[in-house]
């Protein structure tokens, strides 16, 4: 294999720039997209503190969450659908630990799928309007769940969620699917705190 010619070796190094030497996207800095600001990004997520939530006694889009976390939220699954989207967290819930603007939902606790065995659909959405418009803008995440016996999805072992990083004060909603009509699925969840 024929080695490149000096000139040509010349003209890469003036054309290329080196990881670590990148303004966008380098090594260092707090630039969003660079190594050095993910990687911190992504040791904030395992190293942060984490909150549990349960339902007030009437949940609705300005106050949902409970710190005492005694009532589990009740969501209700339409017949092979999505059932009605209910709040889990409204624009007046301070989520955030002390002064942290931005929180994510990252664990569910499902406490009682009321002797439905079947698997669920369990859709976290989140925005300022609607959550109709948040669903028809893409803001939500899914993840399902079903009721098993013994192994590590059993009901009482919290399961992952994969939710993007949100401004304390944005609205959030729970959605199920199930194939029985009016099927209740009982939860509670928990969610990591960050600085900015």
């Amino acid at each position: 294999m024929p080695s490149l010619s000096q000139e040509l070796k010349e003209a890469l190094a003036r054309n290329i720039i080196k990881i670590d030497e990148s303004a966008a996207d380098g090594l260092g800095g707090a630039v969003e997209n660079s190594l050095a600001y993910l990687v911190e990004e992504i040791d904030r997520h395992f190293h942060v503190r984490e909150r549990w939530w349960g339902a007030v006694a009437v949940p609705d889009e300005a106050n949902a969450v409970d710190v005492n976390v005694n009532r589990p939220f009740v969501a209700i699954s339409g017949a092979n659908t999505w059932g009605t989207a209910i709040p889990i967290m409204g624009t007046g819930d301070d989520v955030g630990i002390g002064a942290d603007p931005y929180f994510d939902p990252h664990r569910v606790l499902f406490v009682d799928f009321n002797g439905n065995a079947t698997a669920w659909r369990v859709r976290f959405i989140w925005g300022t309007g609607t959550s109709a418009d948040a669903i028809t803008a893409g803001q939500w995440s899914e993840i399902m769940v079903i009721n098993a016996v013994a192994g590590p999805f059993a009901v009482g072992v919290p399961s992952d969620m994969k939710h993007t990083r949100i401004p304390v004060g944005i609205k959030m909603w729970a959605q199920v699917w199930n194939a029985t009509n009016a099927a209740e699925l009982d939860f509670f969840y928990g969610t990591h705190s960050y600085e900015g």
